[in-house]
This record gives structure tokens, C-alpha cells and sequence, in this order.
């Protein structure tokens, strides 16, 4: 669908289920869309990393569903903020996900305050929370799990540029994120860029 009436399907990685669930709770009272808004709590039991988990969670979604990627540590949602994303989305045909703004790594999206308005077209996003098109994943597919837990949320968005599909930042929505809540695996996080950085030929 085009009109961007699909459901949405919130896949929520996660180490601890209770967490989990509880962000699920919150995010899907919170939303305020019309559409139908499921969730997945994805647990990492054998620790395999955010790539595979998160994979694991699309692959259990309703094909049809756009697909919000959402991590255990936000928490504090404005009312509505996925309504928001979803029509940010479907403002432009070409535009393949959108995301809001917080605490991150991902600039402009880091810069972002309360009460901001408007959307913009940026390189990439962090995939702590981010809203996927689902005409997009049937293109390009899943996260590239040659990376576990790093970097494959930056070769996501570097396969839409060059499949020509944008990433838009959604100002309006300002959600509440622990940085770094999953905590940081240095051995991964090497591993992980070399991978990157051998995929774009850096």
C-alpha cells in the first residue's frame, strides 16, 4: 500500500524481556495512530547481538507491516509520536524511513529539542528508533548480519542512498533515550567497522 495504511509493527530488541515488555506498553498506548500497532519483543537469549535480534523481530511481523525498530531504553514518549513518524514517512514516495530526534550519535538528529516542527532529509539515522517502510524492506531486505551489533544500521542507510531511498528526520518527535543502554562491546564494535568500512570500499 502506498497510502501508507499499513500496520505497524514495533520490533523492540532486547536482553531482558520484563524491559522489553514494559517499553512495548508504552510505546503502543503512546502512539496515537489510527492503524493497527502490534509489537515484538525480540529477545537476544543466546546474545548474538542487536543485527540478528532485530532481524529475528521483522521476520516475525505481518509482511504487509511498516516496521518500527524501537530500543528497550527509550522511555519517555510524547502522545503520538508514531503517528508523526508514519506521515512523515509517507510524505514522499521515495522517502524509506523516518526517525525522531534524541539522544544519540546520529547528527542533526542528537540536536533536536521539544517542540521543534517540520522534517529533513538527512544521511542516516540511528536505528534506536526508527520507522521502515515495508516497500523498502522487500527491496533491500534485512540488516546485513556480517555486522552484530554495530555499523549495521550506517550500511543500512549507505544501501538506501544508493537504491536511491531517503532517510527524513521527523523534528516534532522528541523521544527519551538512554545512549548507549545496551552498553558497549569493544571486541564487536572493531569487528563491526571493519566490516562497514570493507562493504563501502573505504
Amino acid at each position: 500500500m502506498a497510502s501508507g495504511e499499513n500496520g505497524i509493527t514495533i520490533v523492540i530488541p532486547t536482553l531482558d524481556k520484563e524491559q522489553g515488555d514494559r517499553t512495548g506498553r508504552l510505546a503502543q498506548k503512546s502512539a496515537g495512530t489510527s492503524v493497527p500497532v502490534r509489537v515484538i519483543v525480540s529477545v537476544d537469549r543466546k546474545k548474538e547481538g542487536f543485527t540478528k535480534t532485530v532481524n529475528k523481530g521483522i521476520r516475525a511481523a505481518y509482511t504487509s507491516d511498516d516496521i518500527c525498530i524501537l530500543n528497550d531504553v527509550v522511555t519517555g514518549f510524547q502522545f503520538g509520536w508514531l503517528e508523526i513518524l508514519r506521515r512523515v514517512l509517507y510524505a514522499n514516495a521515495r522517502y524509506g524511513l523516518s526517525c525522531p530526534s534524541g539522544a544519540s550519535a546520529a547528527s542533526p538528529m542528537n540536536k533536536g529539542r521539544p517542540g521543534q516542527q517540520g522534517m529533513q532529509v538527512v544521511n542516516q539515522a540511528s536505528f534506536w528508533c526508527v520507522l521502515l517502510k515495508r516497500q523498502m524492506i522487500r527491496q533491500l531486505g534485512l540488516l546485513d548480519e556480517d555486522m552484530i551489533h554495530y555499523c549495521s544500521d550506517n550500511h543500512y542507510c549507505w544501501v538506501m542512498r544508493r537504491k536511491k531511498w531517503k532517510c527524513v528526520w521527523a523534528k516534532a518527535v522528541f523521544l527519551k533515550h538512554r545512549q548507549h543502554g545496551s552498553g558497549i562491546q569493544s571486541a564487536w564494535k572493531s569487528h563491526d567497522r571493519k566490516v562497514f568500512f570493507r562493504k563501502i570500499g573505504k
